[in-house]
């Protein structure tokens, strides 16, 4: 295929043009803080590290029962940026690795979750700031309070977060295991919502691939050679089923080079253990 004609290549160019606008309007400081990071249970912080080879974990979170989509009535099938206890979730990738993202319903219900993950680079996402003239096409609700879960960063609905209100820089990638709502003329931000894993991103470069997979209660995102660097997750019920309490589970996996790197290491280290015993 010619990438110029790339779904990617497409929304790449849209992006870049969204972003010269935000550029120019950025002059001046903005109040961010829209939304809060909550703290992972393994670390007790908003803000951890997280290298190849470890794992970051959030246990019995109370999740909302719609605030990543299926609110047709209330938001139109948008994320509720504030609902769910606000499930923002940041951490910092210390160096390129394979890193898997993983949602699972920890109750005995049918509650499907909904997922999405933004790269925002060297800084931590600041939270973003309400942005008056980003209204919702059915609600007329300005971001965040309903905001655009599926689109790419500049697109209708994410000017909360991005340019001369927030640092973020791409969507990368969304997962649904409930509900689809495929007519975006429905949809509060005039996108379709799709089910299963969704590559959203417009470049290469925060990772070098997307995948993921679906399931009863489970969501997966896997992401190879994702870059150091900042990344949030919002993570919300899809299905309008009720509240329910969910785990969260991040595992980065040094990428095979750095296994061939530690591996000479050690040679070298043995080598001249032998060396030093020989003149011994």
């Amino acid at each position: 295929m010619n990438q110029s004609s790339s779904p990617k290549a497409v929304r790449r160019a849209v992006a870049l043009a969204c972003a010269s606008l935000f550029a120019c309007a950025s002059g001046s400081a903005f109040a961010a803080g829209a939304i809060v990071h909550k703290n992972w249970t393994s670390t007790g912080t908003n803000n951890p590290t997280l290298s190849g080879g470890g794992s970051l974990d959030v246990t019995g979170f109370t999740g909302g029962q719609n605030n990543w989509t299926s609110n047709t009535g209330t938001l139109a099938n948008a994320a509720w940026a504030h609902s769910g206890g606000s499930p923002w979730f940041a951490f910092n990738l210390t160096g390129t690795a394979d890193v898997s993202i993983t949602v699972t319903n920890a109750q005995a219900n049918a509650w499907q979750p909904g997922m999405t993950v933004w790269a925002s680079g060297a800084a931590m996402f600041d939270g973003g700031t309400g942005d008056a003239t980003d209204v919702g096409q059915v609600t007329g609700f300005n971001s965040p309070h309903t905001f655009n879960q599926v689109g790419s960063v500049g697109s209708a609905g994410t000017l909360w977060m991005t340019g001369a209100n927030g640092n973020m820089l791409e969507t990368l990638a969304y997962a649904n295991a409930g509900n689809v709502y495929a007519n975006a003329a429905t949809n509060d931000w005039n996108l379709p919502i799709l089910g299963g894993v969704n590559d959203v991103s417009i470049s290469s470069t925060y990772e070098s691939g997307i995948g993921g997979s679906i399931g009863s209660g489970t969501a997966t995102l896997t992401f190879n050679d994702m870059q150091a660097g900042w990344y949030t997750i919002f993570v919300g019920g899809a299905n309008s089923l009720g509240n329910s309490t969910f785990n969260l589970a991040v595992v980065a996996v040094p990428e095979p080079q750095t296994y061939a790197m530690f591996g000479a290491g050690l040679m070298m280290l043995a080598g001249a253990a032998r060396r030093r015993a020989r003149k011994s």
